[in-house]
């Protein structure tokens, strides 16, 4: 009980001395220079009393602790009386000191405000310390991820990456970046989670033209290239100049170096040649073959045929043929001629031949001689004719009424024989017989047809423009064609005279021809043949240009 007591009592004591020096306060604050002894020890006798009135007061209030209310009552009139007694003192000490009290209140107050003041002032200082230091700190840390030296080749896109080595959640810039487009140095506002940056993108063009050449071949007579000329391509993002070094006007080979410098000075150099030849003309004529043609008929003289040249290509050329006689067979020439753009002249031959076209008795009569009259070519050559011209005989007919005159024989060791000119030595029946020429073929035609006409002696194209009008003529010439000479020789006994027998005497109808060759009905193979018409006058002329035909 002692104990708790005690506790109790201290701990009113405590209370009730803190109550009483808060409600005196002031009075305690009062320097003591500003109040004489004698107040101070009047206060202190006052505040004693009051002390121990207050105390008495208490340990009443304690003895009175099982009536809570009563106390708490008393308690609260106690209060009301001490605040009013204190208020009579406070005005009973400022009635005595007046405007000293009221100015050391004043001072006292204004001291209190002003720390209260420079506490906040100072609150507000670390506050705004800590919050520009914290933010120097955030910006000195984002400055690190700006990149320090902000180079973009002209014409690329710039890009956040750019400028920023990290990643950022909020990013922007002012101007944007796409509108970023000329050459130089650009400001720019970069604002990063908040924080504001000025920057600098620097736009350049370090990169060189692209540039590809060829090389040029000229002739001496043309003028030198131009720079251009030897340029197959350049390209660059700016305006580009070209330029080349010197050249000269002379037969040969020559370096050339040819440099493209861009608008913000990057260089490229590439080097070609220049090939300066001595052009002395070089026009060919193709297609000059030989031309062959028939009569009046003209070929197209220009198909075929083109002119060249190394230099100018496909040129153009002119054509005379003046001097060709398309309505008369022979050979001529033709006369090609070319000039270049330099005025030099080519002409150049080609042969021309106009030949006729065959010409031809069309249902001319074949029959063959054999094996009846292996020696009767001349009679079967007549019934031929005979036939064609519409004449009924047969060739035994003609055979049996042809004149025919000893074959060869010898009498004293001379040689006789028929004269071939007037009658047919030997039988045409008879394998050993020989043959005759045109004058008994001629009295024989006239029993069965007049109008037979002896041409002998007449060229071979004479003979060929009777067929051509229509009139088949029976010639004089060797079997097949083939070269043969005299063989035999004996007297005719009647008249003396000698004869000289080439031998393979042969006679067939002429119904055909052309340039090249002469169509006969022939009674050695009893068809049409045809022999080179060049062989054909050969054997003809041997045999004396003998010819027969009807008019």
């Amino acid at each position: 009980m002692g104990s708790k007591k005690s506790k109790h009592k201290k701990k009113y004591k405590f209370k009730n001395e803190k109550l009483y020096r808060e409600k005196y306060k002031e009075l305690f604050k009062k320097p003591d220079d500003e109040i004489n002894k004698k107040d101070k020890s009047k206060r202190v006798d006052n505040v004693g009393k009051e002390k121990k009135s207050f105390q008495n007061k208490s340990k009443d209030i304690r003895i009175k602790k099982d009536n809570k209310k009563e106390i708490n009552e008393d308690l609260n009139l106690e209060n009301k009386k001490k605040a009013d007694d204190n208020q009579h003192k406070k005005d009973k000490v400022y009635s005595q000191y007046g405007e000293e009290v009221e100015k050391l209140i004043s001072k006292r107050q204004k001291i209190r405000f002003f720390k209260i003041l420079l506490v906040i002032v100072l609150i507000m200082f670390i506050f705004i310390l800590v919050y520009f230091g914290y933010r120097s700190y955030v910006k000195k840390q984002i400055l690190k991820e700006i990149n320090s030296k902000i180079n973009v080749e002209y014409g690329n896109e710039i890009s956040e990456k750019d400028i920023l080595k990290g990643n950022f959640k909020k990013v922007s810039f002012t101007p944007k970046l796409s509108s970023l487009k000329k050459i130089g140095e650009h400001e720019v506002i970069l604002n990063v989670n908040g924080y504001e940056f000025k920057v600098f993108v620097n736009i350049r063009d370090t990169i060189s033209p692209d540039l590809e050449v060829h090389e040029i071949s000229k002739y001496l007579d043309e003028q030198l290239p131009k720079v251009d000329d030897f340029v197959s391509k350049v390209e660059d993002l700016s305006d580009v100049s070209l330029k080349m070094s010197e050249i000269v006007q002379k037969p040969g080979e020559q370096e050339v170096e040819i440099t493209a410098t861009d608008k913000y000075g990057n260089k490229t150099s590439k080097t070609t040649k220049l090939k300066i030849v001595e052009y002395k003309g070089s026009v060919k004529i193709n297609g000059l073959t030989n031309l062959t043609v028939y009569v009046n008929s003209k070929p197209d003289l220009n198909k075929g045929v083109s002119a060249t040249d190394w230099r100018f290509g496909s040129l153009n050329f002119s054509v005379d043929d003046s001097k060709v006689n398309y309505s008369k067979p022979g050979s001529y020439k033709i006369y090609y001629t070319v000039k270049d753009k330099l005025g030099n002249v080519t002409t150049k031959e080609r042969k021309i031949t106009v030949k006729e076209r065959t010409v031809m008795i069309n249902n001319f009569p074949t029959y063959s001689q054999f094996p009846n009259y292996p020696n009767g070519c001349e009679t079967i050559a007549l019934y031929l004719m005979l036939k064609y011209y519409g004449v009924s005989v047969s060739p035994e007919t003609l055979v049996n009424n042809l004149r025919k005159g000893d074959g060869v024989h010898w009498e004293n060791n001379i040689r006789y024989g028929g004269d071939p000119e007037i009658e047919f030595v030997g039988d045409p029946r008879d394998q050993h017989g020989y043959g005759c020429y045109q004058r008994p073929i001629i009295n024989l035609a006239n029993r069965y047809k007049s109008g037979m006409v002896d041409y002998t002696g007449h060229s071979l194209n004479q003979v060929l423009e009777l067929v051509r009008s229509g009139k088949p003529v029976q010639v004089w010439v060797s079997i097949n064609l083939k070269n043969t000479s005299v063989c035999a020789d004996w007297i005719h006994k009647a008249s003396g005279k000698k004869i000289n027998w080439i031998c393979s005497l042969h006679s067939v109808v002429v119904i055909g021809f052309n340039d090249s060759y002469v169509y006969v009905s022939d009674p050695y193979t009893g068809d049409i043949e045809r022999y080179r018409r060049g062989q054909f006058q050969k054997i003809y002329n041997l045999f004396g240009k003998r010819a027969l035909y009807f008019r």
